[in-house]
This record gives structure tokens, sequence and C-alpha cells, in this order.
């Protein structure tokens, strides 16, 4: 009897544990589906203006010196713009807290470029007599070609807090504020060719003399820094009704970030030749690669050539100290501005 009792016992605990565990299992399902008719997936792109701080007042900077310096004999292009437009894409889960009131959280993809050219060239002939055996003419080609670009991306993770209300039938207007931790990263390259050839054709005592100095290099230098920053943004759009659970979004957002300490390594590598002496009878050449880590600076550089101080970047392990330099500092490079967005919202 004592055994019957334990087993029935048993038996009635496994009936009560299985109905518990069907009740919260049915609960959880309850809670689940309750929560998931509160979300939402926004899927959005659009495009950007920025200000970018130093990195435009680089690019700026290296234009009025790039001009200043090759004025007459040399004849130059300078084709650099600034970067202002960026593209963007990205979604956001978005969870409804009241009729009025949601929250959504947002990753996203932010990247812009600018691409150009540079060049100048001296080209000079020049006779020259000294004496009826001693006379000839010099010529001078001396040529720089620069390809630069220039490449910002950044991924913010946001958070942000949106407070609705409908304007009519099928469609609402919404505002939300919030802020976002965002990865950024630049990278600059820049393929470049230099090339300087002199000759001087010499009468001497009735015998031609042509003596050579040609020198050429070519290669390609790059870095690429990265930084982290906490930014803020606000917001403001229309939805507009498609069908039940599904909106078309137009948005407008203007964000403030500042980046800051930008870190991580130069690259440059170039191959040389260099042929000297009467005939050009003497020939060398080689090829180097010189890489290091450092910080992404600012400087204001005082030019020897022209006169003038240019605001300009500088990769470097240690803050630069020269006298080419009136300020050194880290460089700070800003997404302040606007965007324009149009994406779609699925409610689940």
């Amino acid at each position: 009897m004592e055994c019957r009792g334990l087993i029935h016992q048993a038996h009635l605990v496994n009936i009560v544990k299985t109905k518990t565990t069907f009740l919260l299992l049915g609960v959880l399902l309850f809670a689940l589906k309750v929560g998931a008719s509160e979300l939402s997936l926004k899927l959005y792109g659009g495009g950007s203006w920025i200000q970018g701080g130093d990195l435009n007042k680089n690019i700026r900077g290296w234009k009025s010196f790039f001009n200043d310096r090759n004025i007459s004999p040399y004849s130059s292009s300078y084709d650099l713009k600034e970067l202002h437009i960026l593209w963007e894409r990205g979604g956001e889960i978005v969870y409804k807290l009241s009729p009025r009131f949601y929250v959504g959280l947002g990753l996203e993809l932010v990247t812009g470029a600018t691409k150009g050219e540079l060049s100048s060239r001296l080209n000079q002939e020049q006779d020259y007599y000294n004496s009826l055996v001693d006379f000839g003419t010099i010529y001078l080609d001396e040529q720089t070609l620069q390809q630069p670009e220039y490449k910002l991306r950044a991924i913010p993770i946001t958070l942000t807090f949106y407070y609705s209300f409908p304007l009519r039938e099928g469609m609402r207007f919404f505002l939300g504020c919030g802020g976002g931790y965002y990865f950024g990263k630049i990278t600059y390259e820049e393929d470049y060719q230099y090339d300087f050839d002199y000759r001087d054709d010499k009468n001497s005592s009735g015998s031609l003399l042509q003596y050579v100095n040609q020198y050429s290099s070519s290669g390609t230098y790059s870095e690429e820094s990265s930084s982290t920053a906490l930014g803020l943004h606000g917001r403001w759009g229309v939805e507009l009704e498609i069908r039940e659970s599904l909106h078309f979004l137009i948005e407008v957002t203007g964000r403030w970030v500042d980046f800051g300490n930008w870190k991580g390594s130069k690259n440059d590598i170039y191959d040389w030749e260099h042929i000297w002496g009467f005939w050009g009878t003497n020939s060398d050449r080689g090829s180097s690669e010189e890489v290091s880590e450092g910080k992404l600076r600012m400087v204001d550089f005082i030019s020897d050539e022209t006169g003038k101080t240019y605001p300009r970047f500088v990769f470097s392990e240690e803050k630069p100290i020269s006298s080419s330099y009136a300020e050194a500092r880290e460089a700070k490079i800003n997404l302040n501005g606007f965007t324009v967005r149009l994406g779609i919202k699925m409610s689940f």
C-alpha cells in the first residue's frame, strides 16, 4: 500500500509538472506573439550633406598651396573636390510603446569618396653663350602627376525615441531624437609620378658634349585611420500607408558627430631610376617601401616657396615639431549635416 501511494504521488507530481510546463510555454508564446505585434522593421537609403571639418579644410589648403606654388613658368591643373556628399543605407527595429510613442534601434552604413588629379609641368629651353668655343642649349622638362582619393566610412549604432500623430487617414507625421555610437574610418590613397629631365648640349672647342641628368619615380602612398565617437541626431518625416502593415517613409535627419584621435598606419611603395653624366653613362635604380603607424594630425604649414600659411594633414607617430609648422593638433573630422531618406516600414 505504501509503495502504491508513493507511485500515485509521483504520478500526480509528473502531471502537475507537465501542466505547469505547458502553461508556462503558452504564456511565453502569448507574450512573444503580443511582443511581435508591437515590432516593426524599417529599411531605408538616402544621401547626406556634411560639413566635414578638417578633411575639407585640408583639401582647400592643398588647393591654395598647389595653385600658389605652380605659377608661371609652370603650367598646372588641380581637380580634387571637397567631400560633402555621403550615401547611407540601413535598418531599424522599432518597438511600439504606445499609440504615439515608440523606440528604434538602428544600424547604418555611411560612405563617401572624392577623387581627383593634380598635375604640373615646367618645360624650358635656353641658349647660352660664354665664348666662341663655349656655347650650347639647356633643355629642362619637369612633370608631376598625383591621383589622390579620400574615402570616408562610418557605421553608426543608433537609439531613437519617436513621437507620431496622424495628419489624415493613411498618413502620420513623426518626430524623433536620440544618439548613436559611431565607428569611423578614413582612407587616403595616392598614385604618383615624378619625372625630371635635364640636358645640356654643349659645344666646347668644336666638339659636341651632352650632359644628362634624368630622374623618375612612381609609386603609391596610402593612409588608413580609424576613430570612434558619440553623436546626436534629430529626425522628422511622414509615413504613408501602402497597405496594412506596410508604410512608405520620407525622412529628414540632422546629425552632429565629431571624430578625433584618428589612429592607423601609412604605407609608401615606389620605384625610382636615375641616369646622369656625359651621354648618360651612369645609371642606378631601385625600389623602396616605408611603413609606419601614427595619428592623423592637422598643421598650419608655412611655405618658404610662397611665404604663406596653409592648413594641411600630416600623418606622424609623434606630434610634428618643425619651423614649417605654426601649429600641430589632432585632426577633427565631422559628419555634421543632414540626410534625406526614403524607405519602407513593415509591421509584424
